[in-house]
């Protein structure tokens, strides 16, 4: 692989990993070849695939974009294989982006976002706009401006009122030392949003209105073969929630979202146990709780149920958002 050091754009890494990715890879390795922006290096770290991914990814070997290409022995988590795929970022990168290897740059996806990012030396993170499915999702963030504070960023992304799609996020590479590992284990599926809020705390947010990006959703994604069966986005929800919340709210604002969010997941614990008998997600879940001190008892859940009829009496504010 020879980089174009020469090249006056800074460097960035469009990093890759994959585990068995055949279906959608082409087309992945396709728009990173495509991209107008002139200084790119594609990361693709293959995790042990059985299916024809090692095939695709030699394909495009000798494409306009240089690669860098890592096969692992053994098969990894989806986290532990995204930080492993960030140490392969050669040094002098001045930005990367996860790229999932069912998903798809628009051609001046690159280009746009590093164009905002060297706009103001404060923003730790670009996100964008995208399709899903093809279908346009309205992202929420106000459309008269493109750079948010970092406190009205994270108040914005629990309140619903700017959506924050964690694979569509350019990273300043110097924020790989914030933290170690940079995507947490310990949250789940949400380790790419948590990561983006906790670059929030300094920094600033850019977002590029337009549509950069084309994310799929079909049965073989993480969020819907894993997070969401046995509802775990609740659980990454209340994490993150405590660990960037207060930032954006206040402790005092932030106390009483963080309780009326306990009850609304309360709620649900008693809905799936009884109502649905799930009991599968309701012992995982009260496990996960248990993992970070907050495992409810007899009276969190009367607590719980008795709120339900206050908000229905018009007594108290319910929960407003996501997850429901």
């Amino acid at each position: 692989m020879t980089l174009n050091s020469a090249q006056p754009t800074p460097l960035v890494a469009i990093v890759t990993p994959v585990y068995n990715g055949a279906e959608f890879l082409d087309a992945t390795m396709k728009c990173v070849q495509a991209q107008t922006y002139p200084n790119i290096v594609h990361v693709v770290l293959d995790n042990a695939s059985t299916d024809q991914t090692p095939a695709i990814v030699e394909a495009y070997r000798n494409g306009s974009t240089p690669m860098i290409v890592g096969r692992n022995d053994v098969l990894l988590s989806m986290d532990e294989n995204w930080n492993a795929a960030l140490k392969l970022i050669p040094p002098g990168t001045a930005y990367f982006t996860i790229l999932c290897a069912d998903d798809v740059l628009m051609p001046e996806a690159i280009a746009r976002m590093v164009a905002l990012a060297e706009s103001d030396r404060e923003i730790a993170i670009v996100s964008a706009a995208a399709f899903r499915n093809q279908e346009e999702v309205d992202f929420r963030w106000p459309k008269d401006r493109t750079v948010f504070d970092g406190d009205e960023a994270i108040r914005r992304y629990f309140t619903i009122s700017g959506v924050l799609e964690a694979r569509q996020i350019l990273w300043r590479t110097e924020a790989l030392s914030s933290a170690v590992p940079f995507f947490d284990l310990d949250v789940g599926q949400s380790s790419d949003i948590d990561a983006g809020l906790r670059l929030l705390v300094p920094g600033k947010l850019g977002f590029v209105h337009d549509r950069l990006m084309m994310i799929r959703e079909h049965e073989a994604n993480v969020s819907n073969s894993e997070m969401r069966p046995l509802n775990i986005h609740f659980n990454d929800w209340l994490i993150t929630l405590r660990r960037h919340g207060p930032r954006g709210f206040g402790d005092k604002a932030y106390r009483e979202i963080e309780r009326r969010y306990r009850r609304h997941y309360f709620r649900q614990l008693l809905k799936w146990r009884l109502r649905k008998c799930d009991r599968q997600s309701f012992d995982l879940h009260m496990t996960l709780l248990t993992k970070i001190r907050s495992r409810p008892g007899p009276i969190d859940f009367a607590v719980a149920a008795f709120d339900l009829v206050l908000i229905r009496l018009g007594l108290r504010k319910g929960w407003y958002s996501y997850p429901a």
